[in-house]
């Protein structure tokens, strides 16, 4: 007899990856437009009194949301909110126009806009969706099918929001849990940046969609003098300190993440490398000290424009971090060794 273990292993819980939900939502988007277009291109052979834009507008929906999810250029939650908001139109629209009692398809219509404001939005935000979908569609009711449609048909929608709610609840926590370990981790513990795990991405889009894309590989000196001298967590404290400066020097225009030990690595997706450089040196230079010792930093820096490969942008920067440090730290080096002097290095 199987018996109930409390104390026992969570049991697992399938979830979709990034990329297995976007393929999902291609497949469903593709045979929906095509449905539409069939359904429209029949009703226009038969000459049904059903106007023929509905399935059309359908499609274009279906064949827009395809499109945005093929191009991988927005994330697959922004489609759901797209597709919520244009059906919601769609179906307002059915709503402000229907002249007799409520059709199968536009009733249809209104539960799916339930059930897909439960799925897509936070749970406050599907409650607040919910009623403007009941009170649109109980005016409606009212006014095409008199007070007796108007009892039973909200009723059922009652009830089925009564389920909705629950079904909203643990979407809501999946969620908040998904999103607080995708942060855990994309997130450096320590420094509060992005990991080199995330940025590694950043820097994989920048490469092909920025417009002037440019890398600094940013090193504290001497950090073992540090941790030596004063301890783990006053190094721990250079680091943070060190990761304040960067940031608030980059500003918006760039990312900063922390790449590893006492490395840091600047994406700059339009801006001047050599005065964002030369910007990071001042200012890690006058404001980061410990028990009077000044914290000084070295870089090397990487335009897109110089190599062919994510992977040669990387080692570039990092051939050009090593001669700034050997030319004395507390410098950038953005012009030294070229691209072919460190394929050179690579091969040999």
């Amino acid at each position: 007899m199987r018996r109930l273990n409390p104390g026992g292993p969570v049991p697992y819980r399938w979830r979709l990856t990034e990329r297995q939900r976007r393929l999902v939502y291609l497949w469903v988007a593709a045979i929906g437009a095509g449905s539409q277009l069939f359904t429209a291109l029949a009703l226009a052979v038969t000459g049904a009194h059903t106007p023929i834009w509905w399935p059309l507008a359908g499609s274009v929906i279906c064949l827009a949301a395809w499109s945005l999810l093929w191009t991988r250029r927005i994330p697959w939650q922004w489609v759901d909110s797209g597709i919520l908001a244009a059906a919601s139109a769609l179906v307002g629209t059915q709503l402000a126009l229907q002249q007799g009692p409520l059709t199968a398809d536009i009733l249809f219509g209104c539960v799916f806009l339930l059930l897909a404001g439960f799925s897509i939005l936070p749970l406050a935000q599907a409650a607040l969706y919910l009623i403007g979908v009941l009170v649109a569609v109980g005016l409606a009711l009212l006014v095409h099918g008199g007070p007796y449609a108007l009892f039973w048909n909200v009723a059922l929608a009652g009830v089925l929001a009564a389920h909705l709610s629950t079904f909203g609840r643990n979407i809501s926590v999946e969620r908040a849990e998904a999103n607080a370990f995708e942060a855990l981790a994309n997130t450096d513990v320590l420094t509060g940046l992005e990991n080199r795990r995330a940025m590694l991405v950043r820097v994989q889009t920048a490469f092909t969609q920025a417009p002037r894309p440019a890398l600094l590989l940013v090193d504290v000196d001497r950090f073992k003098r540090i941790n030596d001298r004063f301890g783990h967590d006053v190094g721990d404290r250079v680091l943070q300190d060190v990761a304040t400066c960067l940031t608030q020097t980059v500003g918006p225009d760039g990312h900063v993440a922390r790449w590893g030990g006492e490395e840091f690595l600047v994406l700059l997706e339009d801006g001047d490398g050599q005065a964002t450089a030369t910007s990071l040196l001042t200012r890690v230079r006058q404001d980061v000290s410990w028990n009077g010792a000044t914290v000084t930093i070295s870089v090397g820096g990487v335009t897109c424009a110089e190599v062919e490969t994510v992977d040669e942008w990387l080692r570039l920067a990092d051939a050009r971090l090593y001669e700034a440090k050997n030319g004395g730290r507390n410098r950038a080096e953005l012009d030294r060794p070229q691209l072919w002097e460190v394929r050179g290095y690579t091969l040999g």
